[in-house]
């Protein structure tokens, strides 16, 4: 998917917006402040239903304003037919979302529409952080890979959810015969996410080696993925030797929730080994290496956002990053304060736009 024209009310510090991106690189600059990380933070939303920022949807919403609307038409990978998504959230909480002038439709329908990724500063903290970022990291790519990892995912937290109440309630009074049917299903469900999840990193895997060897010449790096349990149990086995944990605790204590992925650098943990500019190459390898396996197994584009370029890569670093970003085959978004000497790290020049106290405007160089 590739956006063409993209506009906003009400959202954030901009009273309204619009333009038409490049289908490559396109750079929004402007100071701190200014409005062009919401820029990329509106465009985002189409690709997860929610902000990388904290804080929640209020702030989202014009303080002068009821609700802020989102209009994207975007063409398709497969041809030229135009698509138009809408979004729009109020201040009580309700929020709609239209496809093609459809109905009201679910956020997981129109992410699948935008494969969107996203490098912040703070995207090291995948790596850094608990298990959680990982898993959803892997299983983005999953979801946008096979279509029915979705709905096999939500079935799977379903009966995790049913159980864990079952196991809270009768801690004292347990019976088999009442969980057994939640233990098949956690089985039937847990043992197709994890299938998928590794099938899905395996073919990952060699994308991210290639990457890698980029940035990080002289490191050996791997990635492989912990189940959530023993690995040497079958995942009945180990929901059967587990069952005094689960009560102990009220709430099911392995299984694909529990699932983590694993990065080494010269056989040992990639945290305790490399330097946090280091991580951060490494972490925006393995988003790069995604976008890539996504296009060559779907033909579907990424949306790549990129906030911050210029924080913690070196100019050598910045500078392959920005040849990867350029011909990825991706739709870039790419934000920083200043242009000097950015735009030299691109092939082709790249569409340029500036924002200034909530407007935003194409810069055209003199």
């Amino acid at each position: 998917m590739r956006v063409v024209r993209f506009m906003g009310e009400d959202f954030r510090n901009f009273k309204r917006f619009e333009f038409s991106p490049h289908n490559n690189v396109n750079i929004i600059f402007g100071d701190n402040g200014s409005g062009k990380t919401s820029l990329l933070e509106a465009l985002y939303l189409f690709g997860f239903g929610r902000s990388f920022r904290p804080g929640g949807f209020r702030p989202l919403i014009n303080s002068q304003a009821e609700k802020f609307t989102l209009f994207i038409e975007a063409k398709s990978d497969f041809g030229d037919a135009l698509n138009k998504f809408g979004m729009a959230r109020y201040q009580g909480g309700d929020n709609q979302i239209r496809i093609n002038g459809g109905g009201n439709t679910k956020l997981s329908e129109l992410a699948s529409y935008f494969p969107v990724q996203l490098f912040t500063p703070e995207s090291v903290d995948v790596v850094y952080g608990g298990p959680s970022g990982r898993r959803q990291l892997i299983d983005w790519g999953v979801f946008h890979v096979e279509h029915s990892f979705f709905e096999v995912w939500s079935n799977y937290n379903k009966v995790l959810q049913h159980r864990n109440k079952l196991l809270k309630r009768n801690r004292s009074n347990y019976s088999l015969s009442q969980d057994k049917f939640w233990l098949d299903q956690l089985k039937k469900y847990g043992e197709k996410i994890t299938l998928l999840r590794k099938q899905y990193l395996s073919n990952l895997r060699k994308y991210f080696l290639d990457t890698t060897k980029l940035f990080l010449p002289n490191v050996t790096l791997d990635v492989s993925l912990k189940l959530g349990w023993d690995q040497n149990k079958t995942f009945e086995e180990a929901l059967t030797s587990a069952l005094d944990s689960d009560l102990k605790y009220g709430h099911t204590t392995v299984g694909p929730h529990k699932a983590d992925l694993t990065i080494t650098a010269d056989g040992v943990s990639a945290r305790e080994y490399l330097s946090r500019g280091q991580m951060k190459v490494l972490v925006a390898s393995l988003k790069l290496s995604q976008a890539q396996l996504l296009r060559e197994t779907t033909g579907k584009s990424c949306i790549i956002i990129v906030d911050d370029l210029t924080s913690e890569l070196d100019r050598e670093n910045q500078k392959k990053f920005c040849t990867v970003l350029e011909n990825s085959g991706s739709q870039v978004f790419l934000s920083t304060v200043s242009i000097n000497n950015l735009t030299e790290n691109f092939k082709e020049r790249p569409e340029m736009f500036h924002v200034e106290q909530g407007i935003l405007k194409r810069h055209i160089e003199k």
